[in-house]
C-alpha cells in the first residue's frame, strides 16, 4: 500500500469560489498522485492468452469494416 496522502484546500486568499476550490484540489491530487495509485490497484490485469484473443478479435473487426467499406464505395453495375 501506499504512503498516506492528506489533500487539503481552503476558500480564502486567491481561491475565491467553490469552482476554484474543486480546480485547486484536483490539480493537487494529481500532483500528489493519488489518482494514478487508485487506477493502477484497481485496474484487473487480463491474461496474456486474453490480451492475445482480443486483439486478433479486434483486427478481425477492423478488417471486415475496412472490407465493407470499401464494397459501400464501388459503384453498382446495371
Amino acid at each position: 500500500m501506499g504512503k498516506p496522502v492528506n489533500v487539503e484546500v481552503k476558500l480564502g486568499g486567491k481561491i475565491r469560489t467553490t469552482e476554484q476550490m474543486i480546480k485547486k484540489f484536483k490539480r493537487k491530487c494529481k500532483e500528489s498522485g493519488i489518482l494514478e495509485e487508485y487506477r493502477e490497484k484497481t485496474l484487473y490485469h487480463k491474461t496474456k492468452s486474453q490480451k492475445r484473443r482480443d486483439k486478433k478479435a479486434a483486427a478481425i473487426r477492423r478488417a471486415r469494416a475496412k472490407q465493407n467499406k470499401k464494397q459501400q464505395k464501388l459503384p453498382r453495375r446495371k
